[in-house]
């Protein structure tokens, strides 16, 4: 193989593995914990925490408002009602979003096929180094938890962080619904799932 088809291909090896790595953070990583002990069955109405998340959580209150509205429609979907007062919910919810910056380091390892010629030698094997990227993003950042009504105490947890574009933070709408439906889609959770945290 010459130098030029050598280049190339530490090129496309290098393009191929920065794709997958930026394919990787943009998905969505949804999990989610709850307690074994709580009867979901006997779930039927909910009501909102008060005082519940507010604008103070986010730059943008409009991206508050639209989870709170993403949440109450993906439970009304699932068959649960909303309480007209929180004295007759069955399970209480709240919520946490929000955003931060975040850097991301990646090594990984650059084929250098040979031969390779220098003034003192020449090899004919493959040299391996490393190359190091860096880049900065922003990452979105979802909680929902739910709390029984008479106890008091937390029965599940659900949250997603994903890497923001700029069409997601531009038009949010979309992208928060879809990510409340992620997180809500183990809720509440099934008989097959395991108590303890669970990621995809």
């Amino acid at each position: 193989m010459s130098r030029t088809d050598s280049a190339t291909l530490v090129r496309c090896s290098s393009l191929i593995a920065a794709t997958l790595l930026l394919a990787a953070c943009a998905t969505v990583r949804v999990g989610s914990d709850y307690d074994p002990t709580a009867d979901f069955s006997r779930y039927h109405a909910f009501a909102w925490m008060s005082p519940h998340t507010d604008s103070r959580d986010s730059a943008n209150p409009l991206v508050v408002q639209r989870a709170h509205d993403a949440i109450e429609a993906s439970l009304q979907a699932k068959g649960y009602r909303l309480a007209s007062d929180a004295a007759s919910a069955d399970f209480v919810v709240d919520y946490t979003i929000g955003s931060h910056e975040r850097t991301n380091i990646a090594s990984y390892p650059e084929p250098y096929r040979g031969p390779w010629f220098s003034r003192r030698s020449w090899w004919g094997a493959p040299y391996w180094g490393n190359r190091v990227d860096v880049y900065q993003y922003r990452e979105g950042t979802l909680s929902i938890d739910t709390f029984d009504a008479r106890s008091h105490r937390p029965v599940w947890h659900g949250w997603a962080r994903k890497q923001l574009t700029r069409s997601d933070m531009e038009h949010s709408a979309g992208a928060i619904r879809q990510t409340v439906d992620a997180v809500l889609a183990k809720f509440p959770p099934g008989r097959e799932q395991k108590a303890g945290s669970d990621v995809y």
